[in-house]
């Protein structure tokens, strides 16, 4: 103990700059951890508490239009514990606009009793009789609140004013669409639910969809399942029979059936939870394996450089293990500060990363708390770290000999290496010591290496995390979708009625396309494994939408087959050449398209037409408020939609995603220079005597430094040739983790986060160059001659 005070602060002194930096990477390294940890835990709470608390249903059913009531008339009361059901609502639903402040919205309004469950979900304001809720979302991101008035255009085209008495987050806002196939985002498009009798008084049948809408905490069946046992139990109970005409005209009627488990608002939490889990325990173990590695490193470059105080100690009697406890001691003392200020840095990036996600995700405000197994994990490591550290250089501390430690002489090593006798015979003598001062000193060289392949792969793999979701938006939006609006319609019109409708004289309208597309049941023949889904029907490859494989080249559409989607295909175990049945029409699958986003199967509709088929334009347009002024109330127009709209949901199901890889940049960048810059200075120290000798000659401080520069910039090459192919391997791995079959994170196949990785590192260096060699003006010559080290 006494060896440890009296060398414990000289030792602080001597390196003081290099243990600031080594508690930084540390303190970098716990913050990471205990803030993407504590976010974790608290965005998984918060999803959480979206589920158990909005109410997400057991079974939604959506039909086209509407539906003869006789098919669901035989749900009875004792019906309910049959099936297990808790409760249930019935709801007719209108896709309309409404106006306020000069401005027009689209809308959903779905009907509801004064008895409603919804009444749980309100988040702010008082229910009331007759009162109208808006989606809290919704309202939030376009400046609604509790007492404004609307005025809505009701089915039978007369206005109504409605006035918000409600807030509420219910999960309609997220399964429900505009239409059964608009992609809508609730911040664009207004969920109110109006009384049931404002419906009825402007009821007109053929403009509303009716839901069956089956509440938790029933029994969790699907749409076949819920059929079978109404068919049976009906069969039981009365003798009467539901033929299967009765069920096939209910099946075709049906757009869209979801449960909790397959629901697209509980998969979209859900995946995006097991990315950021991925990521917030892969991200912070890489970043604690390069901290090891600098410290213990580190550590042993001090070993090295107090070689001599080591020696006088040892010939002074005291015991290796005396020896250790100083460097124990060190490293304790660094580790604890290490794991001080991490936790300040964990609470910060708790805060931010909190807002950021909440936001993102649509979630009720996060609370901030330090989440205990993350502090005790971040802990334990660096236990394991100071230990481990402490161990390295125990064991160097071995094979120190105090007689030749003592000894004032160069290392013993002071031939020439042959290299520099032959290939850098005729250099310029800084050249040639620089270079022979590295090659006797070989572990220097790699662990200047290890420091520099650590800093570039780090930023490597976090700069290609956030190209990945860059690559995906572009594959969209640049090369598949090339309209502006889509406009959806209650029937399938023909192209003179397209003509009719959006006429040549609409000069805002530079491009139109008529889409074809049904909702189908799909069967794989092969396995009889079964689906429901969208499929696109379009003749050829259109100059507005495009059908491309992962290569980005474009598959032509089959006349008498199918291009399912990945998502499509991994739920059928589909592959090429399986027969799908899709409305018991035979479609062979002639390709599988490998898309990011935007899962659709496509077929030819020229030799399949079914009667059930709806339509959609695509279109080109000037201005989209023009556009939707102009033909928002036309005949058979139900819904209109915007590729920003689209665009602007899927930012939304990746912005956590892009949160945490913007997070893991920055920190990759600072941690990245602090080991760079350790590395320059701790060289620098090991070569003091050799460069203050050289000055002393008459050599200038320049010629010093363009000889270790070039140095330095071999090492920078050799280390990036290494350290991309590492960062290349490890961003696939992190990229297949968090993929699932209707989000897949591509590898970008890019430049940027090569080029952009080797620039920060080759900037890391030259900086750190600059710096470090500025020191030798503040050398004292004699002084430094004179050192052992």
């Amino acid at each position: 103990m006494r060896l440890v005070k009296a060398l414990l602060f000289p030792y602080f002194k001597r390196f003081w700059l290099m243990f600031l930096s080594i508690i930084l990477v540390g303190a970098f390294g716990c913050g990471i951890l205990i803030g993407l940890r504590n976010s974790y835990h608290s965005l998984e709470a918060g999803v959480q508490l979206l589920l158990n608390e909005c109410g997400y249903p057991d079974l939604f059913v959506q039909t086209i239009g509407n539906i003869d009531r006789s098919y669901l008339s035989y749900v009875q009361n004792d019906y309910y514990e049959y099936m297990g059901i808790e409760e249930y609502e019935y709801r007719a639903t209108y896709t309309t606009t409404f106006d306020y402040n000069n401005i027009s919205y689209s809308t959903r309004l779905i009907g509801y009793e004064d008895t409603s469950i919804l009444g749980q979900h309100v988040i702010e304001g008082e229910l009331s009789v007759n009162s109208v809720r808006m989606e809290y979302y919704f309202a939030q991101a376009n400046g609604f609140k509790v007492g404004d008035t609307i005025s809505a255009k009701l089915a039978d085209g007369t206005q109504y004013n409605l006035v918000i008495n409600a807030l509420i987050i219910s999960p309609e806002a997220s399964i429900v669409k505009a239409d059964p196939y608009s992609m809508a985002s609730s911040r664009d498009f207004a969920y109110i639910y109006v009384p049931q009798n404002i419906i009825e008084e402007h009821s007109s049948v053929a403009y509303f969809n009716e839901i069956l809408y089956i509440y938790k905490d029933g029994e969790e069946k699907t749409l076949d399942e819920t059929v079978d046992a109404l068919k049976a139990y009906v069969e039981q109970k009365t003798g009467s029979e539901i033929t299967e005409e009765m069920i096939k005209a209910l099946r075709q009627n049906v757009s869209f059936a979801t449960t909790y488990k397959n629901s697209e608002q509980i998969k979209f939490y859900h995946d995006a939870l097991k990315g950021i889990n991925l990521i917030t325990l892969g991200a912070p173990a890489v970043f604690f394996v390069v901290v090891l590695i600098v410290s213990a490193l580190f550590l042993f470059q001090i070993v090295k450089q107090c070689r001599k105080d080591i020696g006088i100690m040892r010939a002074l009697g005291e015991r290796t293990t005396s020896i250790s406890s100083v460097y124990l001691s060190l490293s304790v003392v660094i580790g604890a500060l290490a794991w001080i200020v991490g936790l300040g840095i964990g609470s910060l990036f708790t805060f931010i990363a909190n807002k950021a996600y909440g936001s993102a995700l649509k979630l009720f405000p996060l609370s901030f708390e330090l989440f205990p197994g993350a502090i005790f994990i971040s802990l334990g490591i660096v236990v394991t770290v100071v230990f481990l550290t402490a161990l390295l250089a125990s064991i160097h501390l071995t094979k120190v000999k105090p007689v030749e430690a003592m000894k004032a002489l160069p290392p013993t090593n002071n031939n020439t290496p042959l290299l520099t006798r032959t290939v850098f015979k005729k250099a310029p003598i800084p050249l040639k010591v620089t270079v022979s001062q590295t090659l006797r000193n070989i572990f220097r060289y790699i662990f200047s290496g290890i420091c520099l392949l650590a800093s570039g792969m780090l930023i490597f793999v976090a700069l290609s995390l956030g190209q990945s979701k860059s690559t995906m938006m572009s594959q969209l939006f640049e090369t598949r979708l090339n309209y502006d609006v889509q406009v959806y319609f209650d029937n399938l019109p023909t192209d003179s009625e397209i003509d009719v409708m959006f006429p040549e004289s609409d000069k805002n309208i530079t491009s139109k396309t008529l889409i074809k597309y049904l909702p189908s049941e799909m069967i794989n023949k092969r396995n009889d494994k079964k689906d429901t889904g969208l499929i696109n029907g379009i003749k050829v490859d259109q100059d507005l939408i495009r059908i491309v494989d992962n290569y980005q080249v474009t598959i032509p559409v089959p006349e008498h087959g199918i291009i399912l989607s990945t998502y499509h295909a991994y739920l059928l175990d589909a592959v090429v050449g399986d027969v799908i049945t899709c409305n018991d029409v035979d479609l062979t699958v002639t390709a599988i398209s490998n898309e990011y986003l935007y899962q659709v199967s496509y077929t030819n509709f020229d030799d399949y037409t079914p009667s059930n088929a709806r339509g959609s334009l695509l279109a080109k347009v000037n201005n989209l408020n023009t556009f939707f002024e102009t033909y928002k109330d036309d005949e058979h127009v139900t819904y209109i939609a915007y590729t920003n709209v689209i665009h602007g949901e899927f930012d939304d199901r990746l912005a956590a995603f892009s949160i945490s890889s913007v997070i893991l940049t920055i920190m990759a960048v600072v941690v990245g220079f602090m080991i760079v810059f350790n590395m320059m200075q701790t060289n620098l120290k090991e070569q003091k005597r050799t460069f203050a000798t050289m000055r002393t000659l008459g050599y200038q401080r320049k010629d010093i430094s363009m000889a270790n520069l070039f140095m330095s910039l071999i090492q920078f090459i050799l280390s990036m040739v290494i350290a991309i192919p590492v960062g290349i391997a490890l961003t696939k791995v992190l990229l297949k983790s968090i993929s699932v079959p209707d989000q897949i994170y591509p590898f970008p196949n890019t430049w940027i986060p090569y080029v952009f990785a080797t620039l920060i590192v080759l900037a890391f260096l030259l900086l750190s160059h600059f710096l470090v060699m500025n020191k030798m003006k503040k050398w004292n010559l004699p002084e430094s001659v004179k050192e052992r080290e």
